[in-house]
């Protein structure tokens, strides 16, 4: 599968319907028995892949989207990685939705900076993010 590397592909995991992915596939790593796919460098156990096949040119001109699940931040990495790839986050703060597909500017132990301004608490708000996928 080495010859993959590289390349762009399409890596179709798990069992029907099966969870897609494209991109370029960077590490075929036999050592720790997992293929590294994406600029976001996801790491896809072996045992989950069904099949790999080359991305057509076509495929690859599609613009990316935002994925239909979010996930609620807790650690400070995750907080890193929404400030770094601009990732698009909703914040709650109880049942009240305070920002909708913002992006965050900066953040602290405590505290959020969203690239309007708004200084937002950790232990208070609810900070859900959606990643890029394509």
């Amino acid at each position: 599968m080495k010859h993959w590397v590289g390349r762009p592909v399409i890596m179709y995991c798990g069992e029907e319907p099966y969870t897609i992915m494209k991109g370029v596939l960077r590490k075929w790593d036999p050592a720790a028995s997992v293929a590294v796919i994406g600029h976001q460098e996801i790491a896809v156990p072996f045992r989950d892949i069904v099949f790999i096949k080359a991305l057509a040119p076509k495929e690859r001109a599609l613009p990316p989207v935002l994925h239909s699940v979010g996930y609620v931040m807790r650690e400070r990495q995750q907080f890193d990685n929404a400030v770094y790839f601009k990732s698009a986050v909703t914040v709650w703060k109880g049942d009240q939705l305070i920002a909708f597909n913002t992006t965050i500017a900066s953040h602290t132990k405590g505290s959020v900076t969203l690239v309007d301004g708004q200084n937002l608490m950790k232990g208070t708000h609810i900070f859900v993010v959606r990643s890029l996928r394509g």
